[in-house]
């Protein structure tokens, strides 16, 4: 195998593990979902913000903050995101309405539009009765020089910088899971790094055949009309697309990528009468697969798993990078003429 086979290899690996990360992304972000792990990091990154528990629960039950859940206010199903100006409104309103409760004769400026000086007089009074809220917030407003506008924007790029920390806790749990779930994946479907590389070397059709659809991919961002590149504020791979990503691997299943246990087939199963013939050929199968060697299967798992934690977009920037070399990714741009 000369060099254009070395890396067409090399492109079919970083491919199918393109196809197993966005799978796996997929599983994770439907488990996230159904246990709520968004508005959980949400809610933890809010109380970070707002510490002191009353304005915290009148900023979660304010109208503008309250109709962003699908249950009651503070209840598990948590949204995934607030907007930056509605926490903003409802915050301002909530720190004028604690002001007037420490101090009835706040309560006057109540009935009037607020000002930048209504605002920043309720913080100062929320401060001095020991509401961190108002040493929150105060920098925050000296800062815009008397102009409630500028005020405004201060305060949504605070609350917008913490939830770039949520965002970072978020993407750091979804790492783990996804090593668990890449792990699980290779498992289960016999997705094994070893074996599938040893075949790459010895197959020059399936090599092209991947490498060919890398091509494909690498200009459009897309597999299988699913986007490669998936964002971080909201799920992009849904269980449709999930079973579009497992029936392309098994598409390739057919050219010869050794993934999957042919003792499940529906030959092998009607050859055994029981579940345990079928779990003793399955054991035998793996096992000849590894040339006996059950370490070597287990790692060619766990090269697997390792590689799918990285994540989709990582696979997607490097194979960009392979089908480049390769001389069938992004095209010249074309010289202007004059």
């Amino acid at each position: 195998m000369g060099l254009p086979g070395v890396l067409e290899a090399i492109i079919g690996l970083a491919f199918i593990y393109l196809l197993v990360s966005m799978l796996c992304s997929g599983v994770n972000e439907m488990i996230a979902q159904e246990l709520g792990r968004r508005g959980k990091f949400l809610r933890e990154g809010v109380i970070n913000l707002v510490s002191d528990r009353w304005i915290y629960l009148r900023i979660i039950n304010h109208p503008l903050v309250a109709s962003m859940y699908r249950d009651l206010p503070g209840k598990p199903r948590t949204p995934s995101y607030i907007p930056p100006g509605n926490f903003v409104d409802a915050t301002i309103d909530v720190v004028l309405l604690k002001a007037s409760l420490l101090d009835p004769a706040f309560a006057a400026r109540l009935a009037q539009p607020r000002t930048f000086e209504d605002v920043r007089a309720a913080a100062l009074k929320c401060k001095a009765f020991g509401y961190t809220i108002g040493d929150a917030i105060l920098p925050l407003l000296e800062s815009a020089q008397g102009d409630l506008g500028r005020a405004r924007a201060n305060l949504e790029a605070w609350y917008q910088g913490g939830m770039e920390r949520v965002s970072g806790w978020y993407k750091k749990q979804a790492r783990r899971m996804l090593l668990v779930i890449g792990i699980a994946v290779a498992v289960l479907f016999n997705v094994d790094t070893l074996q599938i590389a040893t075949q790459l070397a010895r197959s020059p059709a399936l090599r092209g055949a991947l490498a060919d659809a890398a091509s494909r991919v690498a200009p459009t961002g897309r597999v299988e009309g699913v986007d490669a590149r998936p964002g971080d504020s909201a799920a992009t791979v849904s269980a449709e697309d999930v079973k579009k990503l497992a029936a392309s691997l098994a598409k390739y299943e057919k050219l010869g990528l050794p993934i999957g246990f042919s003792c499940l087939s529906p030959a092998s199963l009607d050859r055994h009468d029981g579940i345990g013939p079928v779990l003793r050929n399955c054991w035998e199968q793996t096992r000849q697969e590894a040339g006996g060697s059950w370490f070597v299967k287990i790692l060619g798992w766990l090269i697997t798993g390792l590689a799918v934690s990285l994540g989709a977009p990582f696979w997607f920037d490097l194979l960009n990078r392979f089908v480049d070399l390769r001389g069938a990714g992004k095209r010249p741009t074309p010289a202007q003429t004059t």
